[in-house]
């Protein structure tokens, strides 16, 4: 593998997005997900990057449903603990789409070696097995877990943009909160991580003075002026369900709503005592919005934040 300095190392991975909080539950794989699918459904190339031992990612991209198989995590392990070339373990697992895939034995694996190379090369181990590959894409989306602090910190060394889901519960909140922590420690290492936005995820549409009392209290937790998008992911129980179990991303699940003239064919066939597939809700055409929403925000403030440094003579290096 090549031995980039840091700075070089970091320009590479100019593009990579890593989505993190400190609590589970706070649709951190799923936003990784639909991030990384809408982006590569409008056109850019994505590589997506599984460092959650729990592998919901292959579930989210119907891996697991679809019976396609997994490396076991081995591609990762061996690019950073062998210095081999960081291969995606299923290349086109959509249009434009690649993924590296998790799995416990192996991402145990990997959580153990850094655990031995605390040094300043293990600290860049995902930098660097990343820089020879980020640049062949327009977009690199990392998926963390909640613990496993070797692996969050590979990640910060690594990346240009975090991103923080976070619920409006207590507990959501003091996960953000440690990451604004550690954000501070990992800009030592990595001068150009940024803070790409604050995602509030599962609020009821009409909650609008919970998303009013969340956003003032980000913006207080963060001095006054936190990054906060504008999109909010809606609370929809039926249409997460379904998306994981079919293995579909919010944009894709939509197509599966039935129109009018089917929902009534279908009533009709109940009425008639046939058993009928229950249908695919209605409000998976509002969540896949807020997704679009959420990913259309992500990629402009990526292309504003390029076009400052760029307007301030050369900060891509």
């Amino acid at each position: 593998m090549t031995q980039l300095e840091p700075a070089a190392l970091h320009a590479a991975c100019r593009r990579v997005v890593a989505v993190v909080n400190g609590k589970g539950g706070v649709l951190k794989t799923t936003t990784a997900a639909n991030l990384a699918g809408q982006a590569a459904d409008a056109g850019h190339s994505v590589l997506l990057v599984d460092l959650d031992p729990q592998a919901n990612l292959s579930e989210d991209l119907g891996i697991t449903q679809n019976g396609a198989g997994a490396d076991g995590g081995a591609a990762l392990f061996d690019a950073i603990a062998r210095g081999k070339e960081l291969v995606p373990s299923h290349p086109g697992i959509r249009d434009r789409l690649d993924l590296v895939a998790a799995d416990p034995m192996n991402t145990a694996a990997l959580v153990a070696w850094l655990a031995a190379h605390r040094d300043p090369g293990g600290v860049l181990a995902l930098a660097r097995a990343l820089a020879p590959i980020a640049p062949r894409y327009d977009l690199v989306v990392i998926d963390l877990p909640p613990v496993l602090e070797e692996l969050r910190r590979i990640a910060l060394a690594a990346a240009r943009y975090l991103v923080i889901p976070t619920q409006s519960d207590i507990s959501s909140l003091k996960g953000m909160r440690l990451i604004a922590q550690q954000f501070a420690q990992a800009r030592q290492v990595n001068p150009d991580l940024e803070l790409l936005g604050i995602l509030l995820v599962l609020v009821p549409e009409s909650a609008r003075a919970i998303r009013d009392d969340v956003t003032a209290s980000i913006h207080a937790d963060f001095g006054g002026n936190a990054p906060v998008f504008r999109t909010v992911i809606r609370h929809a129980l039926a249409p997460a369900r379904d998306a994981r179990k079919r293995g579909l991303l919010a944009h894709e699940l939509e197509t599966f709503v039935p129109s009018q003239a089917e929902t009534f064919a279908r009533l009709r066939q109940r009425a008639a005592g046939a058993t009928v597939e229950r249908a695919v809700s209605s409000t998976a055409v509002k969540v896949a919005a807020d997704w679009a929403g959420f990913t259309e925000e992500t990629l402009m403030r990526i292309a504003e934040r390029e076009a400052e440094r760029s307007g301030e003579g050369g900060a891509e290096r």
